[in-house]
């Protein structure tokens, strides 16, 4: 479904010994463990992407766009992988994006008192806060996003996979009016430790154009209603989104953007939202007839565990 994606591939590593150089040479500071094969086996079926310019936008883990900032997390060769220190925290990454220092690494070495639970996990750890998401060990990871992809769970094309999954949880979707809207969203790493900062990615697609009505609708309005962790709710409205007001119709059947939402200036943590949209038939210059609502069911966002 991607051939770019797949050309990117190097070649797997030769075998010395049933032993791959590279890596054991980097994995020595770790113990032999059952865990850590399945990465190292994995790199002899495949070291990672090739690092030319024109793969490095065509990440194995994915990518996204956001306000203009665009990340690829590319998998790194066995000549590139790097043990960092975060803290009391070793950090062996594996996947890196270039532009926004985006990465996905496996825990080789913490205090003892979270070995059991983090130890040689794939883990998204952001500095300072000590906030991680945590995607289990290697080979149940690998295994469970190539079951997602074949499954259809992220939006696969000739050029790119995308990060933010369609399906699954802290995704929501509904269909009204022959449109269907999906709504996707992933915990920041890369931003600010002060909040708790999440992205969220909208997806308005015609599926039926007999039940829309309408040779095209135009979007007016967006209003959301976040809830906090005290269950208070606050309302946000807006016209259009990112600056922009899109028409969906049969010759323009699709169109999605990606926007931010974090917790309260003070401090109060934001836990889940829902909404609706509002479009014009026809356009907002030229409206052909009651406004139509497109929901958002609620959905909660994909909280990071801390380390405390």
């Amino acid at each position: 479904h991607s051939p770019t994606v797949l050309r990117s591939l190097a070649p797997g590593l030769n075998w010395v010994c049933g032993v791959s150089v590279p890596v054991r040479e980097l994995l020595e500071v770790v113990s032999d463990s059952p865990d850590i094969r399945d990465f190292i086996m994995a790199h002899h079926l495949h070291d990672g992407q090739r690092r030319r310019q024109w793969f490095l936008e065509f990440g194995l883990f994915g990518s996204y766009e956001c306000y203009g900032e665009f990340c690829s997390l590319s998998w790194l060769s066995s000549r590139m992988l790097q043990i960092i220190q975060m803290g009391r925290f070793r950090i062996l990454i594996f996947a890196w994006c270039h532009l926004t220092r985006n990465y996905l690494g496996i825990v080789v070495g913490c205090p003892a008192v979270h070995n059991t639970r983090l130890l040689h996990h794939v883990v998204q750890l952001q500095p300072q806060s000590y906030r991680f998401v945590d995607k289990g060990l290697f080979g149940e990871f690998f295994t469970s996003y190539v079951d997602e992809l074949v499954a259809g769970h992220h939006d696969v094309t000739e050029d790119s996979i995308s990060m933010m999954p369609n399906h699954g949880p802290h995704t929501g979707s509904s269909i009204s009016h022959g449109i269907k809207t999906t709504v996707s969203t992933m915990f920041c790493v890369d931003e600010t430790p002060r909040f708790h900062v999440y992205r969220y990615q909208v997806t308005f697609e015609l599926v039926d154009s007999d039940a829309l009505g309408y040779s095209s609708v135009q979007l007016e309005s967006r209003h959301w209603l976040m809830r906090f962790a005290n269950d208070e709710y606050v309302h946000a409205n807006g016209p259009g989104v990112v600056g922009e007001f899109p028409m969906i119709s049969v010759d323009q059947p699709y169109y999605r953007y990606c926007s931010r939402i974090e917790d309260d200036p003070t401090g109060l943590q934001v836990v889940g939202f829902e909404g609706r949209f509002s479009f014009v038939p026809g356009s907002l210059e030229n409206p052909k007839g009651p406004n139509i609502s497109l929901p958002v069911p609620f959905i909660e966002l994909p909280i990071p565990l801390e380390i405390i």
